[in-house]
């Protein structure tokens, strides 16, 4: 999936392993990816799916990193990747309430970082997207939530009085979650005061952002894509560059 797009600046970036300091001491490893250069950016926590860090989540916040954010994934199952559906639903259970705390680290990591502008956005995929969902309820200070085919159940109830603008994407072939439960996201969402998207991408499953998808597929990827950059221009501030020295 190609990351260029015109209207947008594309940025040199530096990506690697980091860790976070968590509030009882202990170290929280993570995978970020930023510009290179001065000035200050809109951040970005990024939440992993069930499997823990793959490919999908390095290329896609390296994509973020090169349209001009400043990118945190954490890793919350500390490098341990599933290879089974069930060796995921084992490691989802084992984090439990861990994984908001571990996303809540991420956003303050960036809300504090001196090259941060402090306009934040929680985004997530599948498990991830979960999280993206509390993290718009529980925090009244985050400037954007995206959720790629997150699980909202647990939340129904909350959608409507959050203040947090939430981008929702599903496939209409999305495997995991019913037809009945999108549409009750998307009602609880339409009756929010704030003004919230909930795209369908038609023909799309799951996993349309991973950067091995089939080329019929990479269609679904480019207008998930859109629809993210779409968002983020309108809810978060853009970066800032240093001045440029004026050559006399």
């Amino acid at each position: 999936m190609p990351v260029y797009r015109p209207e947008h600046i594309e940025y040199a970036i530096v990506s690697g392993r980091i860790h976070i300091a968590l509030e009882n001491g202990q170290m929280l490893p993570a995978f970020w990816s930023h510009p290179n250069i001065g000035g200050l950016f809109p951040g970005i926590a990024l939440m992993h799916d069930w499997w823990g860090i793959t490919d999908t989540e390095r290329h896609l916040a390296n994509m973020f990193a090169q349209a001009g954010f400043y990118v945190i994934v954490p890793d919350m199952y500390g490098g341990t990747i599933a290879k089974t559906p069930n060796e995921a639903m084992k490691l989802v259970e084992e984090l439990g309430a861990k994984g908001f705390t571990f996303a809540n680290t991420a956003l303050h990591a960036l809300e504090t970082h001196h090259r941060c502008n402090r306009s934040v956005a929680a985004v997530g995929l599948g498990m991830g997207g979960t999280l993206a969902y509390q993290a718009a309820i529980d925090r009244e200070d985050l400037e954007g939530a995206i959720a790629y085919y997150g699980f909202p159940q647990r939340h129904f109830g909350h959608f409507k009085g959050i203040k947090t603008p939430i981008l929702a994407i599903y496939g209409s072939k999305e495997p995991h979650i019913a037809p009945e439960v999108r549409e009750r996201l998307r009602l609880e969402l339409a009756e929010s005061s704030v003004e919230h998207e909930y795209v369908v991408i038609d023909g799309a499953g799951r996993d349309f952002l991973a950067p091995s998808a089939p080329p019929e597929a990479q269609q679904f990827g480019k207008e998930a894509w859109q629809r993210t950059l779409h968002f983020l221009d309108k809810h978060l501030d853009g970066p800032t560059r240093p001045q440029e020295k004026q050559v006399l």
